[in-house]
C-alpha cells in the first residue's frame, strides 16, 4: 500500500453473586512529575503522515440469527426479569418476563441484536393481563447488556423495519434486574444478563452498602489525562504477608471513568485480590474525555504518554508519597495495559513503543478498521524483537461485532506467521515504517514473535463481557 493510499484510507443463577460492588472513595494525591513531552510531529516510530485514522466502514449491519425456545418446558418461577432455565452442552435456555400492561409490543433491545433474524425475534409474547415472556437460546458463555422497549401505538412496531439499535421507541432498563451499568455510549442504564460464573469478577450489582476502595487522583499536567489510581496494601484482605516495600504490578487501563464510576473496577480488583484470584497490585486509569477518538485509538495520545512518561515516571517515583508511597514493579511482563474498542488500540499502541517497559496487553474488540489491513503487524512484531521476555498479546473479540472476529483473528494469524506489512517486499510505505522503527531501535526480522492468543466471547461491543473477561485475563498473565 502507498503512501497516498495509507493517507486517503440458572434460575436467578444470573445474580448469584458476591456483596454489591461499592463505589470508590477518592481522595487526592501528590503531583506526579514527568518528563518533558516530545514535539507532536517527532515521532519516528510512528510517523503521523503515515498513522492517519481511516474514516468509520459504511454500510448496514448484518443479520443475526436469533434462537427462540418459547416452547420449551421448564418448571421456573413466574418472576419477570431473566432467569436461566438450564444448560443444554454448550447452550443455554434464558427466559424473559415483563410486566406492560398497556403495551401493543414488547421487545429486548440486546447489545450486538442490531438487527436479529427474523426481524420479531427479540419480541415477548403475550401471556395475557400485561404480561409478556419470550425464551432465547443461547451460547453457555453469553454475556449482555440489554433494555426493554414497549410500543404503545397501532400497526407493527418500527423496530420491525428500523432494526433494533435505534428501534423507534425509548429503551429502558429492565425493572426487574438489579443488576446494570452505565458505562455505555450517552450513559443511559442497562440491564446485564451473564451466563457464565464469573466469580469475584462478577459485575453489575446497582445497589451500595458504604465506602468501596480508596481511589486516589495522580496530579498530572495539562497535557495528560485525569488518571487515577488504586492500590493493594499492606492489610488489605488478601494483602496479609504484602511488606510496605513490595513493588506490585501494574495494570493501566483506559476509559477511566467508565471503570471507576460505572463499572466499579477498583472493587472487583480488591474482591480478586482477596479472593486469591489475582495477587496484590496497582492500577491506575486513565479517563478519555470528550475527545476519546483523538486521543485513544492512535499511536500518539495516550498510547505514547503511557509509553513515555507514566510508565517511566512511576517506577521511578511510585504512587502516593511519604510511609505510604507504592513502589512498581521494574518487570515488563508485570506491566499490562487493557483496553476496549479504541483502547484496545491504545493497548496495542503503547507495548508497541515501549516493549521493554509493558510486557502484556489485554486488547479487546479492537477497532483495526481504524488502519489499512495489517498496518500493525510490523510494529508488534519489532516491539517482540526489542523486548527482553515475551511480548504477550491477549485479543478478545465478540462474536455479535460484525466483522470485528474475521479481523481479528487476520491481525492474530499474520502475527503468528510472520506476515503483514514489510514480511516480503512491501510498498514504499511499509519501507518507510520499518525504517522508523529502525531508528528507536527496532531489531532485525530474526528476532522473536509476540506470543499472542485470540478468544472469542458470545457477546457484542460491550462492557458486559469487556470487564469480567479483561480481569480473568488478568489474573492469568500474573499467575
Amino acid at each position: 500500500m502507498t503512501v497516498r493510499e495509507l493517507r486517503s484510507t440458572k434460575r436467578r443463577v444470573l445474580f448469584r453473586a458476591f456483596r454489591p460492588c461499592r463505589p470508590p472513595h477518592h481522595s487526592p494525591s501528590a503531583p506526579f512529575q514527568e518528563p518533558p513531552v516530545p514535539p507532536a510531529l517527532d515521532d519516528p516510530l510512528f510517523p503521523a503522515h503515515l498513522w492517519q485514522p481511516l474514516p468509520r466502514p459504511a454500510g448496514g449491519v448484518a443479520p443475526t440469527p436469533i434462537l427462540r425456545r418459547d416452547d420449551a418446558r421448564h418448571d421456573a418461577d413466574g418472576a419477570d426479569g431473566p432467569q436461566l432455565l438450564r444448560h443444554e452442552g454448550e447452550r443455554a435456555l434464558v427466559r424473559f418476563r415483563h410486566t406492560a400492561k398497556a403495551a401493543n409490543a414488547v421487545a429486548l433491545q440486546v447489545n450486538g441484536w442490531w438487527r436479529p433474524a427474523p426481524s420479531d425475534a427479540c419480541e415477548l409474547r403475550p401471556l395475557g393481563d400485561g404480561r409478556w415472556e419470550g425464551v432465547v437460546d443461547v451460547p453457555a458463555d453469553w454475556r449482555a447488556s440489554y433494555g426493554v422497549v414497549e410500543h404503545h401505538g397501532t400497526g407493527e412496531p418500527p423496530w420491525r423495519s428500523a432494526g433494533m439499535r435505534a428501534p423507534g421507541a425509548p429503551v429502558v432498563p429492565d425493572p426487574s434486574n438489579p443488576r446494570g451499568h452505565r458505562a455505555g455510549r450517552g450513559g443511559a442504564l442497562r440491564s446485564l444478563v451473564t451466563l457464565p460464573d464469573d466469580g469475584p469478577f462478577t459485575p453489575g450489582a446497582t445497589g451500595v452498602d458504604g465506602p468501596g476502595p480508596e481511589v486516589r487522583t495522580l496530579a498530572a499536567p495539562a497535557h495528560g489525562p485525569r488518571t487515577r489510581w488504586w492500590a493493594s496494601r499492606p492489610g488489605d484482605p488478601g494483602c496479609e504477608e504484602l511488606a510496605a516495600e513490595t513493588p506490585l504490578p501494574l495494570l493501566i487501563l483506559t476509559d477511566g471513568a467508565q471503570h471507576v464510576e460505572h463499572l466499579h473496577t477498583p472493587a472487583l480488583l480488591a474482591r480478586g485480590v482477596a479472593a486469591g484470584v489475582l495477587p496484590p497490585l496497582a492500577a491506575v486509569f486513565l479517563d478519555s474525555g470528550p475527545r476519546r477518538g483523538e486521543v485513544l485509538g492512535v499511536p500518539g495520545g495516550h498510547a505514547r504518554w503511557i509509553a513515555e512518561q507514566l510508565v517511566p515516571g512511576l517506577r521511578a517515583q511510585g504512587l502516593g508519597t511519604g510511609p505510604g508511597r507504592v513502589r512498581i514493579t521494574a518487570e515488563a511482563s508485570h506491566t499490562i495495559v487493557a483496553g476496549s474498542s479504541f483502547g484496545g488500540l491504545t493497548a496495542l499502541f503503547a507495548a508497541a513503543r515501549a516493549p521493554q517497559l509493558i510486557g502484556a496487553v489485554i486488547a479487546q474488540s479492537v477497532s483495526l478498521w481504524r488502519y489499512p489491513d495489517g498496518a500493525l503487524v510490523e510494529p508488534l512484531r519489532r516491539a517482540a524483537a526489542r523486548s527482553a521476555a515475551p511480548l504477550r498479546l491477549r485479543l478478545h473479540v465478540g462474536r455479535f461485532e460484525g466483522d470485528m472476529p474475521a479481523r481479528s483473528r487476520a491481525l492474530h494469524d499474520a502475527l503468528v506467521a510472520g506476515t503483514g506489512p514489510g514480511a516480503a517486499n512491501g510498498s514504499a510505505a511499509d519501507a518507510e515504517l520499518r525504517t522508523g522503527a529502525d531508528a528507536v531501535g527496532g531489531a532485525g526480522d530474526g528476532g522473536a514473535a509476540p506470543e499472542v492468543s485470540l478468544a472469542l466471547h458470545s457477546g457484542g461491543h460491550d462492557w458486559a463481557w469487556w470487564q469480567p473477561t479483561m480481569l480473568h485475563e488478568l489474573a492469568a498473565l500474573l499467575r
